[in-house]
């Protein structure tokens, strides 16, 4: 599996699968909630307008300013495995701190994009796997990240 994942995901020119053993992970085979989070257009920045109480709808200047976009949240969705309890409490502390560590520069190579983002929150928390068996450690957890001037 590992190099299967090696250089998907890199954050702060990191390469978090071999790093912390973290790596986008889905609900179900099929799913793309990951790109699709991320390559979704964020929403424009309402128009200025004026509404006169006499008159219907609203008016608009007649040469429309520049769009903008609006910031907007991104949720992904991170697994972190190891092979042992140990090795996987590190690669856990360590992925959690660079998360919350401030600016986050994540790249997709495969897509060639950069997004600018900083760690709001973590909702949701699965853990796969019971840490003291012996084997294989996993755990996946959703991360909800902000980006103030969004990437497109």
């Amino acid at each position: 599996m590992e190099k299967i994942l090696e250089g998907l995901l890199l954050i702060n020119n990191q390469d978090v699968y071999l790093q912390y053993g973290a790596f986008l992970t889905e609900d179900k085979q099929g799913d793309y909630s990951n790109y699709s989070a991320l390559l979704k257009p964020p929403s424009m920045k309402d128009y200025p307008t004026v509404v006169y109480r006499e008159r219907d709808g609203e008016e608009l200047p007649e040469v429309l300013p520049q769009p903008r976009f609006e910031a907007r949240d991104v949720t992904l969705y991170f697994a972190i495995v190891a092979e042992t309890t140990q090795n996987w409490l590190e690669r856990y502390t360590g992925f959690v701190n660079l998360l919350k560590s401030g600016w986050l520069q994540i790249r997709l190579p495969e897509i060639d994009k950069t997004y600018r983002m900083y760690y709001k929150e973590c909702s949701s928390y699965d853990q796969l796997t019971f840490l003291e068996k012996d084997g294989l450690y996993a755990a996946r957890f959703k991360v909800k990240l902000r980006e103030p001037v969004p990437s497109v």
